[in-house]
């Protein structure tokens, strides 16, 4: 470490806001804002954004972020920024927009699927890319663009994601980090945009950023936005990361061994990889670690958090009234009530597939399931039971990344979920695997201070720097009474699915 004073600022543009955060080089946070901004629905499965409303959520949370620190601008070393992935943008040479911004979660776009996998097969895809065929991909919002708008497509200088913009809006350089560019056509073998995927999906490469890998200086704020955020012109703004793989940086989930699993309104599961690891059925994603030279198999649970929060909206009241005089978050009450729940809810399985499965089944027809009721049951047993569901959720991404042959030590958690002990406990237990918990919920933006650190030479590397600024606050052992009752009930949960599967399909056809 080449200093011991000085401050990151950090820039985490998420999908409903953006939090600015002030990181000293210890990695304690100093301090931050978080400002929402609109996520546009204007017909069934579209999400769009205007960049412009992040642009001024990041300088009112920035402004704000140093105010509260109390750091001088000369103080701030550099700039870290950390973002939703795959969110795609066609610009002008300017920045502007063309068209509003395609969210990730967007799905407008099943035809363009068809082209897709007709034309070039979901095998290459993979093969070169480690993504799916799905409408998360940037190139399907980008392909979707040129057949429906095909004068935004022409006149497009550039299609970027939400990185690439706001690096542009700080230093005026269009460039893209290998982590983020693995939502689009880069070729995460050789860490460079797919000449073979271009071609064949008619992509002009020089549409696209230029890749750097992450934790680069290529550009220093320009005095317009020092003057808008109250920084100095010239502060060195490093290559960020996608928000997932920044975690996993933050939680120091950096060499082979470490899985992070960020819980959250999903659960994101990472595994760090020395070299690309394909799953030959298409299970996990494969994609570049914000960790120059490492890669990460990613598996993802699409309902988590926002099932506990279903639960909370719908049945619980009286917990969120009593919580409201005692000005308390109602999940400590309902969390205390679980508490007392019998591990494996007396036969109470929860399958939490509300918005479909997500990996290893992708079965978007999948629905959510309470199995096993009877009289004797509560609702503490249900409240249990939905946490429970998260841990099988877990334990069937790590058991794949195992059975790809990387061998899994501990599990690092992060997210609203990892605040709860209970939920770690519960973690800790199904899964067999220790459970590590830094007491941060802003691992993201800890990542992309990181990030910030190794780019302006205040750490060699990303591992010097994780060292000094990851600190791990609670490690979660398996209690062994309750993993041999979770290792009878966790076969029949595997089993439950796949009963049912073939009856999702028919009630969606309803």
């Amino acid at each position: 470490m080449k200093q011991k004073e000085g401050f990151f600022a950090v820039i985490d543009a998420g999908t409903t806001g953006v939090r600015s955060m002030i990181f000293d080089i210890a990695g304690n946070p100093i301090s931050k804002a978080y400002e929402e901004y609109p996520l546009k629905t204007p017909g069934p499965g579209l999400a769009e954004q205007d960049p412009e409303d992040w642009w001024k959520g990041i300088i009112s949370t920035m402004k704000s972020a140093l105010e509260l620190s109390k750091a001088e601008p000369k103080q701030i070393i550099g700039i870290g920024i950390t973002n939703q992935r795959a969110t795609t943008t066609a610009v002008d040479s300017e920045g502007k927009a063309l068209f509003p911004s395609i969210v990730w979660l967007d799905r407008r776009s099943p035809d363009i699927l068809d082209f897709i996998r007709e034309k070039v097969g979901s095998d290459v895809i993979y093969r070169i890319s480690g993504q799916f065929v799905d409408p998360t991909w940037s190139p399907v919002k980008i392909l979707w663009l040129k057949r429906n708008f095909p004068e935004v497509f022409k006149k497009a200088y550039k299609f970027v994601l939400v990185h690439d913009w706001i690096y542009f809006k700080l230093t005026g350089t269009f460039v893209t980090d290998w982590s983020n560019a693995s939502w689009s056509i880069i070729d995460i073998n050789k860490m460079e945009w797919s000449k073979e995927l271009a071609k064949e999906l008619e992509i002009p490469l020089d549409k696209l950023p230029d890749l750097y890998p992450s934790g680069k200086v290529i550009g220093n704020l320009t005095r317009e936005a020092a003057q808008l955020m109250g920084l100095l012109e010239g502060t060195p703004v490093v290559t960020g990361g996608g928000d997932q793989q920044c975690a996993s940086i933050g939680l120091g989930v950096i060499s082979p061994g470490t899985v992070k699993a960020t819980t959250g309104t999903g659960t994101f599961i990472q595994a760090c990889l020395d070299s690309p690891v394909l799953d030959s059925k298409r299970r996990l994603i494969c994609s570049c670690h914000a960790v120059p030279g490492k890669w990460v198999l990613e598996g993802t649970v699409l309902s988590t958090g926002i099932v506990y929060r279903w639960f909370r909206d719908h049945f619980a009241s009286p917990e969120v009234a009593t919580a409201q005089s005692m000005n308390i978050s109602p999940y400590e009450l309902i969390n205390a009530a679980a508490e007392k729940a019998t591990p494996g809810c007396k036969g109470l399985i929860v399958l939490p597939y509300f918005m479909g499965a997500g990996s290893p089944n992708w079965d978007s027809n999948a629905k959510g399931v309470f199995f096993g009721l009877s009289l004797d049951h509560s609702k503490k047993d249900i409240a249990r039971a939905i946490l429970e569901s998260n841990g099988y959720e877990i334990r069937r991404n790590v058991e794949i990344i195992e059975e790809l042959g990387l061998k899994i030590n501990d599990i690092y958690v992060d997210g609203g979920g990892a605040q709860s002990e209970l939920w770690r406990q519960i973690q800790a237990d199904i899964t067999g695997k220790d459970i590590l918990f830094t007491g941060l919920a802003e691992s993201t933006s800890l990542g992309a201070a990181i990030l910030a650190g190794v780019g302006t030479g205040v750490f060699k590397e990303v591992k010097e720097a994780t060292e000094h600024m990851v600190k791990i606050k609670d490690r979660r052992k398996p209690i062994l009474e309750n993993q041999k009752l979770y290792n009878k009930f966790y076969p029949i949960y595997v089993e439950l699915y796949e009963r049912l599967k073939p009856l999702f399909s028919k009630v969606v056809a309803l």
